[in-house]
């Protein structure tokens, strides 16, 4: 807390007044980021923000990267045509965001790249994310979410052309791993240009009124990918191309999942390139309702789940041989004193 907003914090509660002035927010300051203004670069307003403060991007391009390591701030841009382009913090992101209770909104990222190949506009590294109104454009990935806990919210936003990876393999625009909860809605996906737009490992999974499309050429496997957790699609409109044939699904779900609902979904594909919306190789029996999907495809698919899992369950059992054998090597060479 900055010195002198402590100490009129401190007289306000003494005096009586904290409804007149809130002690919570009396420590908040905005932070103006551009040309001629506090800070010039993103970076330095991350350098300086504190617990709860508010920091103003101008618009312009910033060739810049940050880390976020304070606690409940907004991060916003102040007018249209806010981008953070080309350079990443730490290996990882343009924004890497540590604290808790983040919000960006108005933002856009470009073209972040890394050379282990997962460079992402933003990496989510604390808990309670929100990412409102943000454009993502040709990164490796647009948002990738780590960690074990937390909310990752992403609303009216935009992911073009993300998913290009340094090493070849295939990417995402979103990328979440085992946190409490992601949620998308009223969001775009488009031009993919890796393996995917979504892949989600989150315990929840909330897609609600999104538009994914599928233009053909660099995208394989699904559109979305769900593992584990429980999952709800409510909404959502799923444009195909007619290289789709041989998707397995738009969504496909595999693992313990607790929960599947499919609800008020459209299908678009032109004839015969439809696979099903949902490909279910999950645990869970699917909630299906209200769905829109071309004529010969289904909502909702289990359509090659034993083979599926049966070839999980061979790949487990070859890894468990394969690390028992190598303790059992390991085991006998010590006796033998070949090794110490």
């Amino acid at each position: 807390m900055r010195p002198w907003l402590g100490a009129l914090a401190s007289l306000a509660c003494l005096a009586g007044l904290a409804g007149t002035l809130p002690c919570a927010t009396a420590s908040a300051s905005v932070l103006q980021v551009g040309p001629g203004r506090a800070y010039d670069l993103p970076s330095a307003a991350a350098a300086a923000a504190e617990d709860g403060d508010t920091v103003e991007i101008a618009p312009g391009s910033y060739f810049d990267c940050a880390i976020w390591r304070a606690s409940g701030l907004t991060i916003i841009g102040a007018g249209p045509g806010v981008e953070i382009t080309d350079k990443a913090c730490g290996g990882k992101a343009a924004f890497v965001i540590q604290g808790d209770g983040v919000t960006v909104r108005n933002l856009g990222f470009a073209r972040i790249r890394v050379a282990d190949g997962n460079g992402a506009g933003i990496r989510a590294e604390g808990q309670g994310l929100s990412v409102i109104d943000s454009r993502f454009d040709n990164n490796q990935v647009g948002i990738l979410a780590s960690g074990t806990a937390g909310t990752l919210r992403i609303a009216g936003s935009t992911f073009t052309a993300n998913g290009a990876s340094a090493e070849g393999r295939p990417n995402q625009a979103v990328l979440c791993g085992g946190i409490d909860l992601l949620r998308i809605e009223n969001s775009g996906f488009e031009h993919a240009r890796g393996g995917g737009h979504i892949a989600s490992s989150a315990r929840r999974t909330e897609l609600a009124g999104n538009r994914l499309t599928d233009e053909g050429g660099r995208m394989s496997g699904p559109l979305v990918s769900v593992s584990g957790g429980a999952l709800l699609l409510d909404g959502n409109t799923v444009s195909l191309s007619a290289t789709a044939a041989s998707r397995p699904g738009a969504v496909l779900v595999t693992g313990a999942v607790s929960e599947l609902t499919v609800r008020g979904n459209t299908l678009l594909a032109p004839d015969g390139a439809a696979p099903p919306l949902v490909r279910n190789w999950s645990s869970a029996n699917a909630s299906a309702s209200a769905n829109t999907v071309p004529s010969g495809a289904e909502a909702v698919s289990d359509s090659g789940a034993t083979y599926h899992r049966l070839r999980a369950w061979a790949a487990v059992w070859r890894d468990t041989a394969k690390a028992s054998a190598r303790h059992l090597a390991g085991g006998l060479a010590r006796r033998l004193g070949l090794m110490p």
